[in-house]
């Protein structure tokens, strides 16, 4: 199966061709819904080009699983420890994480909705790609670092399930 940082270096470079083609200055921050559409649109093509079995949500989620873990896969009430890291389309990090542990759909949580529902397609030691589109996220205010309909990239590992 292919590695983790192998759907990065994909990731990225498919990005960054489309941002050429599309003339778009080199910013995290998206424009429209209509240009964040685009941009998820490159992002799938390209995996899929690479050779990536891609997977969706019928929230709009898209995810790459790259290496499949053991035993039962994360569901709601468990407290899991992962890894993390989250980037913008261009490969700008906004946060990251080598150990965090939470309750998941814990009620007191803070992780955004595609996260929620997208950790669910992994077991103890699964890695993942997840493409979360801005509705999914932190919408069209954004929050923090992220600007509005900015969709995100998490790359997860599931270190422990309880």
């Amino acid at each position: 199966m292919k590695n983790l940082g192998a759907s990065l270096k994909v990731s990225f470079l498919v990005l960054f061709a489309f941002a050429l083609v599309a003339g778009c200055k080199k910013s995290v921050e998206v424009q429209s819904t209509e240009h964040e559409g685009l941009l998820i649109r490159a992002w799938v093509d390209g995996m899929k080009q690479a050779k990536y079995k891609v997977d969706s949500l019928t929230t709009g989620v898209y995810y790459v699983i790259d290496t499949v873990g053991t035993g039962a896969y994360v569901t709601a009430g468990n407290t899991i420890t992962i890894s993390y890291t989250g980037q913008f389309l261009d490969g700008t990090t906004f946060d990251f994480s080598n150990s965090y542990t939470y309750v998941h759909k814990g009620g007191n949580t803070r992780m955004i909705p595609g996260w929620e529902d997208g950790i669910e397609k992994l077991n103890k030691g699964a890695y993942g790609t997840f493409l979360i589109p801005s509705s999914q996220a932190y919408g069209s205010n954004g929050y923090l670092v992220v600007p509005g309909n900015t969709p995100l990239l998490f790359n997860i590992k599931v270190i422990n399930i309880q």
